[in-house]
């Protein structure tokens, strides 16, 4: 995507490609394909981990990691089309992608966070809502056993019952199961926001 950009950009003045049709069946074509490869990849990798064992936690998955592909691929159109040189939007994709990591919330707890990390970059994480969502997906229904001593990694309600409940799991980082459809829209807007930044920078390289 990144090498078809840069040759795109400095061939506009030539070809007179359009942006918007540009935009357009780059989109259409990228998520045809994101959609095979997140099922590919769901079939074997979901039930190895021995995931949540059901259809609807199966399509979950696939949903998230579907948005967690499409946000990604506009995050790459983006930076390609601002520095459509390969090598450095490579670069540039790579430490983008290592700073989403780094303030999700898996490694370091968003309440961590200082004020500048959390509002400046945290709020804006599309991994961060993935995370959240695959992580109410697995933990929000269901329950663990202990280990033979009764020794739970986490104590929930269901202790005296050697079991771990999995919603105490994700109380711990301040997850809540009712807010789904609200971090699927934020993931939306936020893809839409890099649809429409890469869309200015090509507008504006074009003319």
């Amino acid at each position: 995507m990144a090498q078809l950009l840069s040759w795109s950009l400095t061939s506009w003045s030539a070809s007179h490609i359009y942006v918007e049709a540009f935009i357009t069946s780059g989109t259409t074509t990228a998520n045809r394909s994101l959609v095979i490869i997140s099922i590919l990849f769901s079939v074997v990798t979901y039930w190895l981990s021995n995931f949540r064992p059901s259809a609807e936690g199966f399509w979950i998955w696939v949903m998230w990691l579907f948005l967690d592909l499409v946000a990604a691929e506009s995050l790459v159109v983006f930076l390609s089309s601002l520095v459509p040189i390969f090598v450095i939007a490579l670069a540039a994709t790579a430490f983008a992608n290592g700073l989403w990591m780094s303030v999700n919330g898996f490694m370091v707890a968003p309440e961590t966070l200082n004020v500048f990390w959390r509002y400046v970059f945290h709020y804006i994480d599309y991994q961060a809502y993935v995370f959240r969502g695959m992580m109410v997906n697995e933990f929000g229904y269901r329950t663990y056993e202990c280990d033979g001593k009764c020794h739970c990694m986490y104590v929930t309600d269901l202790a005296d019952q050697c079991k771990i409940d999995g919603k105490g799991v994700l109380a711990t980082y301040n997850f809540d199961t009712q807010n789904t459809g609200k971090y699927v829209g934020y993931m939306l807007l936020i893809t839409l926001g890099y649809r429409l930044l890469g869309w200015l920078v090509m507008y504006l390289r074009r003319h």
